[in-house]
């Protein structure tokens, strides 16, 4: 077995088998893949949600998936308990399909194509069903339980495919629903109150229970020895001046407001230890680190200009924001003193971060110019009074008693002591959030499918990934870097070596399992699954947990780890026989054994197969072993079963399926070594 990596299917004959794979087995059928959803409506569909008590929701999902653990809410806007729910849009295709559509879960459901019920229950058989090009209307009805764990998986099969999970990108929807506009403005209303912080100042008047507002602000401890003064300076001047995404209002404004800014900048820099100087640049070193620049894809959300381009954060006046080694450290452990930053941690060593830092410096201008001195006896006051300690920690300091306002008896989103940066159409959500009846309670409420979307769209997972046949954001925006590219090493003939980009993630709930996927996304895995890619997995470690789980809900999968798993002696010898390079697939030609490493890569060398017992699902497993170029289209991982076979007829008669479930019950035996 290889890696899903590659840039395109591959012949190759089988070692020690003497089986010859066709190019025919690895054909993909083009029409059934996911490919942007064309229409006049969006891509997805959309979900309606009413509950017991009446309310009612809407918002855009990728496909049709549920999971809501029992007793947890289903969405922010609806109180928890019973509901139903109802996915519509119109499904895309590219031409005549014969299809098998199956719903999975808990409750009762029901899907309709074109207004006919083609699916009247779960678990329920249908036969094949054609369906002409084009679009089709397409509805899935749904109601929970009445007790126990909410749960709705849609899944397809077709001439060409076995049994798989109906992809997203295949769907469009109204865009124009007048219920999810309302809806969508009191979600952005809801995320805006949560990214400015509004509750710091405002009782809610409720538990929070949306993570975002449980992640800390900037910590000013020690900011004095890690912040150049008159960045600090402009910073507090006007916050969205230097960064037109920023969520920090500019404090003070009016007459005055320099004098205040220039006190209030003493005392935070007034701590400050003489700051250790980097060591001098050397062109090598900024060379150095332009190419991790490169690698690491910090282009997808990073420019090297001073501007930034409203979506991207400038990086071209860093040397002004950073004192002494501090940009060095930051790079090392990005959340140490904001556990709330979107910047993750790629475990730069410590040569590593000095050349990124030489490369960013090299790309701006340091501190310069002298700006007005200030008082910090009266900055300290002005911290104080301001509520600064309200959002952000420093030793010593607590909060104040904010305003006597709540939070939902504000009238506007405009704040009477500070200016936030905001756009019409964002002041227009934040009064719909505020001024309504649906968004109270709703910041109390967790909903872990919604908060992981949120955050793969924050964090910019499409950084390096793409999704749905979205390409990634470094792909889009590599021109911008091309000269920082390392050169091309000579490759070898015979061995080439092929090194592709990271992993799609149309399957990422269901690929990984929940406790091994949370490990990996706080940056507790070591070594690399794929030590050979440049490209490093970033990690998010406040985030890690609560994104796991809403991975795993989103894809219509619990989120609590599986009992554990107990190889079967008998299975796992013939998964150790299947693998063999006499008599089985040859994997260890590609794939490193456990401490065994493999020994003939030639295209590219996939990931140690303990790694893939230790981290994939069972059924996820199954998906990849039956169809590798299906489920990464361009994998140079070969296919090895056709309709439900093998060649290797030693074992169960050449059944793919139960072989397969013998390698997997060795994979999880190695992991378990």
């Amino acid at each position: 077995m290889r890696s899903m990596r590659g840039d395109r299917p591959r012949c190759r004959a089988g070692i020690g088998a003497g089986i010859v794979y066709l190019c025919g087995i690895v054909i993909v059928l083009l029409a059934l893949i996911p490919a942007p959803a064309c229409g006049e409506g969006a891509p997805g569909l959309l979900l309606k949600l009413k509950s017991a008590a009446g309310q009612s929701d809407a918002r855009v999902a990728r496909r049709v998936a549920l999971h809501v653990p029992e007793g947890k809410p289903v969405s922010p806007f609806l109180k928890r308990g019973g509901f139903v729910a109802r996915w519509e849009g119109r499904l895309v295709l590219e031409k005549r399909s014969r299809l098998i559509f199956h719903l999975e879960g808990s409750g009762e459901a029901r899907l309709l194509v074109d207004g006919e019920e083609l699916v009247p229950a779960l678990g329920a058989k249908m036969e094949s069903t054609r369906l002409r090009s084009g679009e089709h209307d397409f509805v899935v009805e749904y109601t929970p339980p009445a007790k126990g764990d909410a749960t709705l998986r849609l899944l397809w099969e077709g001439r060409d495919f076995s049994r798989e999970p109906m992809p997203g990108g295949l769907f469009v929807y109204d865009k124009d629903d007048p219920a999810l506009k309302s809806q969508s403005l009191l979600r952005r209303g809801r995320e805006l109150v949560a990214a400015k912080r509004c509750v710091a100042c405002h009782d809610p008047g409720e538990e929070l229970g949306m993570p975002e507002l449980l992640l800390k602000a900037p910590s000013l401890d020690g900011i004095g020895s890690r912040r150049e003064r008159n960045w600090l300076i402009k910073w507090v001047s006007n916050p969205a001046a230097m960064r037109s995404t920023a969520h920090m209002p500019a404090v003070f404004h009016g007459e005055g407001a320099e004098k205040k800014v220039a006190d209030l900048a003493a005392y935070l820099a007034g701590e400050s230890l003489k700051a250790k100087l980097p060591p001098a640049a050397t062109p090598d070193r900024v060379k150095e680190g332009g190419y991790l620049f490169y690698q690491q894809g910090c282009i997808a959300c990073h420019t090297l200009d001073g501007r930034g381009d409203g979506e991207r954060i400038a990086l071209g006046a860093v040397g002004m924001k950073f004192r002494g080694r501090a940009l060095e450290d930051f790079l090392r452990d990005p959340s140490r003193y904001h556990q709330a930053t979107r910047m993750p941690g790629f475990k730069f060593s410590e040569a590593e971060s000095v050349a990124v830092a030489d490369f960013l410096r090299a790309q701006g201008e340091a501190s310069g110019g002298s700006l007005p001195e200030g008082d910090p006896v009266r900055g300290h006051a002005l911290a104080k009074s301001t509520g600064c300690f309200n959002c952000h920690e420093r030793e010593g300091e607590a909060r104040n008693d904010g305003s006597e306002i709540g939070l939902f008896s504000l009238q506007s989103a405009d704040c009477s002591g500070v200016l936030y940066n905001l756009s019409p159409e964002e002041k227009d959500a934040m009064n719909a959030f505020l001024r309504g009846q649906a968004g109270r309670g709703s910041l109390a409420r967790h909903v872990p499918a919604e908060f992981a979307e949120r955050q793969y769209l924050g964090l910019r997972c499409n950084a390096c990934h793409s999704r749905d046949s979205e390409e990634s954001l470094r792909e889009r925006f590599a021109d911008e870097v091309d000269h920082l590219k390392p050169p091309e090493k000579d490759l070898n003939e015979e061995k080439p070596a092929l090194v592709a980009g990271p992993p799609p993630l149309h399957h990422l709930g269901l690929k990984l399992r929940p406790e091994w996927r949370e490990q990996l996304l706080a940056g507790r895995v070591s070594p690399k699954v794929r030590p050979w890619m440049p490209a490093r997995m970033p990690a998010f470690p406040s985030r890690s947990r609560a994104l796991s789980a809403g991975f795993s809900h989103a894809a219509g999968l619990s989120a609590v780890p599986d009992r554990p798993f107990v190889p079967d002696p008998a299975e796992t010898k013939i998964g150790e026989a299947m693998i063999a390079v006499e008599g089985g697939l040859a994997c260890g030609t590609c794939h490193g054994i456990a401490d065994k490493r493999p020994i003939a890569v030639f295209e590219g060398e996939g990931p140690n197969l303990r790694d893939a017992g230790a981290r994939l699902t069972r059924e996820y497993f199954h998906l990849w072993m039956n169809d590798p170029p299906r489920v990464w289209p361009g994998t140079i991982m070969p296919k090895y079963a056709l309709d439900g076979k093998t060649p290797l007829s030693q074992h169960y008669d050449g059944d793919a399926h139960k072989q397969f479930e013998a390698v997997y019950h060795y994979l999880r035996s190695l992991s378990q070594k």
